[in-house]
Formats: C-alpha cells, sequence, structure tokens
C-alpha cells in the first residue's frame, strides 16, 4: 500500500505479512486469555477480583483490536482517526493491567497508586483523541511514566504474588522499555513488527503473572 501521507510511511509486503502476523496473535490471544481467565476461576474469585479482570481482559482486547484496525487498515483515509483510537487505547492497557494487581495488593497506598494512573490514563485518552496534532515523543514518555509508576507497588505485590509472577512482571516492564527502541527506530526494516512482538512479549508476561496471583488468591 503506497501512503501519500509522510507521517503514515509505506512498507513492503513482507513488512505488513510480518506485522499482521503479530496482529492476528495479538488479538486471538486476547480473546482466548480473557476466556481462559474467566472459566479458570469462575466462581472463585470476589466482586472486586471479577471486576478487575473484567476491567483488564476488555482493555487488552480493546487495546490489541485498535491497533489491527489502524496498523492494517487498508482505507487510508481513515487512518488519522485510527491513529488516534490506537495510541489512546495503549493509555487504557496500561491502566487495566495494573488494576487486578492493586485489587491483589489491597492498600491504601496501591489504591491511590491506581487513581493516579487512570488519571494519567483519562489525560492521554482525551488528549489523544480531542487535542491531536502532530505525533511528538510526549505521548511515548507518558507510557513510560505510567509503566514505570509500577515500581512504587513492586515491594507490595512480593508478598501477594508466586515469585515467578514477581519476575513475569519486572520482566515485561523491561520488555516494554526495550521495545521501544524499535517504536521509535522507523527506519529499521520490520521495525513495527519488531516493536509489536515485544508488545506481545510483555503483554503474555503481564497475563501470566496476573493469572497465576489471581487464581492462587481465589477464594
Amino acid at each position: 500500500m503506497q501512503s501519500k501521507n509522510p507521517a503514515y510511511p509505506t512498507y513492503t509486503r513482507s513488512e505488513r505479512i510480518a506485522d499482521g502476523t503479530m496482529h492476528l496473535l495479538g488479538v486471538f490471544g486476547a480473546i482466548f486469555g480473557a476466556v481462559f481467565l474467566a472459566l479458570w476461576n469462575f466462581g472463585n474469585l470476589t466482586s472486586g477480583q471479577t471486576a478487575a479482570l473484567v476491567v483488564y481482559s476488555i482493555a487488552m482486547i480493546a487495546t490489541f483490536s485498535a491497533s489491527a484496525l489502524y496498523n492494517m487498515s487498508p482505507w487510508e483515509s481513515a487512518r488519522p482517526v485510527f491513529r488516534r483510537i490506537d495510541h489512546a487505547a495503549i493509555y487504557l492497557k496500561i491502566a487495566g493491567t495494573y488494576t487486578p494487581l492493586v485489587v491483589l495488593i489491597g492498600s491504601l497506598s496501591a489504591y491511590l497508586v491506581l487513581a493516579t494512573v487512570w488519571g494519567l490514563a483519562v489525560f492521554g485518552v482525551i488528549r489523544k483523541l480531542f487535542f491531536w496534532r502532530t505525533p511528538g515523543k510526549s505521548g511515548t514518555v507518558l507510557y513510560l511514566i505510567m509503566g514505570w509508576l509500577s515500581v512504587i507497588l513492586i515491594w507490595s505485590l512480593i508478598p501477594v504474588l508466586p515469585t515467578a509472577a514477581t519476575a513475569l512482571i519486572i520482566g515485561g516492564g523491561l520488555t516494554y522499555t526495550f521495545g521501544v527502541i524499535f517504536y521509535v527506530w522507523k527506519s529499521l526494516k520490520f521495525s513495527r513488527a519488531i516493536w509489536h512482538g515485544f508488545v506481545l512479549v510483555a503483554s503474555v508476561c503481564f497475563y501470566i503473572a496476573i493469572a497465576l496471583g489471581i487464581h492462587n488468591s481465589a477464594v
């Protein structure tokens, strides 16, 4: 597909196939993961844990779907709108991932962190959807700030999560952060597919950590 807008660069067929594969894995993996969480923990969770998993699952499916809509859409005229939705959904995914972890911790300080993260997410979504100008680095910086606020929670997570789950959260955070290199490295061939591959790996890390943590604490 030849792009007429320099803000939306042209990719080769092989790059689009590679990126499309990442998105198929992401969308169907998110749907399967949400169903698995529901079935695995059916009838064993508190109302708060159930609500947190619903928020997390919706955010996960919505984000991968929005990314697929933008990155794989053949309708170039609609891509600016799809891009806004895609970038806005990332804020929801970050905040949605925090939600079940904070519910597991259950402390006031953890909920204050969650409120801060959701506040930043709402700000980011409004900014992306309604005050979009030209793509810049500020959005990426806000993603990283939101993600690394989790450092405040790490010591509180250790007592409520299996050791493997805590390690996966740390690994997932590092994977997201390192992957940003490829997100901003636009000239690298397959950079988009590589970045989305990092997103998939990091998402799987957090998913397994959340699944283990929730199941371990099931009533």
